[in-house]
């Protein structure tokens, strides 16, 4: 790990703030660095390896998505849900050998598929826990994660692992990933972590950085520097010129030859990543990935497919991504607005299985589900309301699929002992977790290498639970 040079006491102030600058100036077209500095690159063994989160922005109803059979409760599920729920003639009809009989919906065919080739994992009950909760606990407000039903707390605990948001955890458990996966690589001039949805919280890392790209731009050499100003309006080239050299002055300024290799080396790490991720991205257009231009979340995985294409070239072993698709907060017209969140997710997610495996990258390429929340099994009428746990999906060749893992939680109105409940003691329909994003994540980060002490570190109450590896993933 790169060491900070320690100087003024006063340095460190400026060289933050040189950092923050750096990360805003724009590298080229669709692309700009987010955090970080460099770390000692070191060999790992287990070959090349990536991995994709899939963030469904707003609280997904998951409960729609995989619902229980005949034998799991499905008259239970038709009783809470009412008007919201899928009729059996709207369920693709899967099996688990331990379970029982679930069905897909019917709009999700692609998940349905990846379950029959034993390639896709549903992972039930997910949620932020701090440690297992039970109902009396929830009624008794005995440890419980921040916020509860909130979405900007609940999106940064999920994507971080905390119990809270000011927790021992600042960073993200993708962070965490990114950092080893920086100690694969080796001598890189590229970090190996991209969100292809700008800044979240789960690939922030206290040592590594990555890389924000736009999937509606092309990747272009950095600009304001170079003599290239034929494609870039010149009043935007001269305002980019301008702010680098007010980066080189300030530096020149301060007269510590520290800053100034700072300010040198974040510059040329962006002239580096910019012209490497060009004309990688050139040479892997994949073209077979076919789908609407209007979806975007399709959008953002055929670059995330053309980026693990480039694997090689980019000379990483290891990659890790994040994706978002938004609009599940479905407080009203669900009936309208969740069969078209469902036909863009299947869209999406087939498009861009089919072209991993036509790369021939599935056993390697490991994708997974997760949201701010699940949703209410009541109806509020027109839509549903904020939950707690809900369902999540690992698909990939290395996922050991064809199953479901974790309990399913019951579906009923009255007694429920999985219901966190209202405050006068009646169904909310908000389901307490029976896993832990925790456990969720240390499976997840096994599988990409990291090793115990990181993993730790990153998910700190991790400990607070007997099973710490949910076994979804193939050894």
């Amino acid at each position: 790990m790169a060491a900070l040079i320690m100087a003024k006491p006063n340095f460190q102030k400026q060289r933050r703030k040189l950092l923050k600058q750096l990360a805003a100036v724009p590298l080229g077209s669709g692309v700009s660095m987010l955090t970080g500095t460099d770390a000692l690159a070191m060999g790992c063994d287990g070959g090349a390896k990536s991995l994709v989160c899939l963030f469904m922005a707003g609280g997904a109803d998951s409960f729609n998505m995989f619902v229980p059979g005949s034998n799991q409760g499905y008259s239970d599920y038709l009783e809470s849900r009412g008007e919201i729920a899928i009729p059996e003639s709207g369920l693709l009809n899967v099996s688990d050998a331990d379970q029982g009989a679930f069905g897909f919906n019917a709009l999700l065919p692609a998940f349905k598929t990846l379950y029959d080739q034993k390639r896709m994992t549903v992972v039930s009950n997910v949620g932020t826990l701090i440690r297992p909760t039970t109902q009396s606990d929830y009624l008794a407000e005995q440890a419980l994660p921040e916020s509860l039903f909130a979405h900007n707390t609940q999106q940064k605990l999920w994507q971080t692992g905390a119990g809270i948001v000011s927790g021992t955890s600042s960073f993200g458990w993708g962070g965490a990933i990114t950092e080893h996966a920086v100690t694969c690589n080796g001598p890189s001039a590229i970090t190996p972590a991209f969100s292809i949805a700008g800044s979240n919280p789960w690939l922030d890392a206290a040592d590594s950085r990555y890389i924000s790209l736009n999937a509606d731009f092309a990747v272009e050499r950095m600009y304001g520097l170079d003599n290239i100003s034929e494609w870039i309006p010149s009043t935007r080239l001269s305002r980019v010129g301008n702010t680098l050299e007010d980066l080189i002055a300030q530096g020149e300024a301060s007269g510590n030859p520290a800053m100034l290799r700072t300010i040198s080396s974040g510059i040329d790490r962006a002239t580096v990543a910019t012209a490497s991720l060009h004309a990688a991205l050139l040479r892997n257009t994949l073209p077979q990935m076919r789908y609407d231009s209007r979806n975007k979340l399709a959008k953002q995985l055929h670059l995330v497919a053309r980026l693990i294409a480039a694997r090689e070239e980019l000379g990483m072993t290891r990659q890790v991504f994040f994706v978002l698709m938004g609009g599940f907060d479905t407080h009203s017209n669900q009936g309208v607005r969740e069969p078209l969140l469902m036909q863009e997710l299947n869209a999406a997610v087939g498009a861009y299985q089919d072209t991993i495996d036509d790369i021939g990258a599935s056993n390697s390429v490991t994708t997974f589900t997760a949201s701010d929340f699940g949703r209410t099994l009541t109806s509020n009428g027109n839509g549903t309301d904020h939950g707690w746990g809900g369902h999540n999906f690992v698909f990939g060749g290395a996922v050991d699929g064809g199953r479901v893992v974790g309990e399913m939680p019951s579906y009923r109105r009255n007694n429920n002992p999985d219901d966190a409940g209202e405050d006068d003691g009646s169904f909310a329909g908000r389901i307490i977790p029976k896993l832990s994003v925790n456990q969720y994540g240390a499976t997840l980060s096994r599988w990409m290498g990291v090793d115990e002490t990181a993993i730790q570190a990153a998910l700190p109450d991790l400990q607070n639970f007997a099973v710490r590896d949910l076994g979804f993933m193939k050894a």
